[in-house]
C-alpha cells in the first residue's frame, strides 16, 4: 500500500461512515424522530473528516512525513479493511458504526502518533471526535 491508496481507503471509508449516518438519519425519521439530529451532525462531522483527508491527499500533505515508514503496518489496520455495510435496522446500524468508530479511532490515534506537529493535532482532532461518535451511538443504542 503506498500513501495515495492509504489516503483513498481512509476518505472511501469516512464516506461509508457518512452514507451510514445519512441512513441512520432516514431510519431515524420514521421509527425514531428524537435520533434524527444526532444522526445528521454526526454525518456532517464524517463530511468534514473526509474533505480534510481529500485536502491532504490533494496537496501531497502527507508526501515527506513518517507515515510512509509505517505504511505496512498500517495496511493491517481493520478500519481500511471494512467494508460497505447493509443494515436493515436502527440496531444494526447502530452496532455497525460503533465497529467503525472504534477502527477509526484506533488508526486516526496511530496517526496521531507517528506525525508530528499540526498534522499529528488534526488527526488526533478527528479521533477524538470518532471517540464521540461512539459515545453518542452508545446512548442512542442504548435509547432504543
Amino acid at each position: 500500500m503506498n500513501l495515495r491508496e492509504l489516503l483513498e481507503r481512509l476518505i472511501w471509508q469516512e464516506n461509508e461512515l457518512y452514507n451510514l449516518y445519512k441512513l441512520g438519519e432516514t431510519f431515524a425519521t420514521y421509527e425514531r424522530p428524537e435520533f434524527v439530529e444526532t444522526f445528521r451532525l454526526i454525518a456532517e462531522e464524517e463530511l468534514r473528516h473526509r474533505k480534510t483527508l481529500e485536502g491532504m491527499l490533494s496537496e501531497g500533505t502527507l508526501k515527506d512525513t513518517a507515515v510512509i515508514d509505517y505504511l505496512d503496518s498500517l495496511s493491517l489496520e481493520p478500519m481500511l479493511s471494512d467494508e460497505r455495510a447493509e443494515p436493515e435496522s436502527l440496531e444494526e446500524l447502530i452496532l455497525e458504526a460503533l465497529i467503525r468508530e472504534k477502527h477509526a479511532y484506533e488508526l486516526y490515534t496511530k496517526l496521531s502518533e507517528i506525525l508530528e506537529g499540526s498534522l499529528s493535532q488534526i488527526f488526533r482532532m478527528m479521533a477524538s471526535e470518532e471517540l464521540k461518535h461512539a459515545y453518542r451511538l452508545r446512548l442512542v443504542y442504548e435509547g432504543l
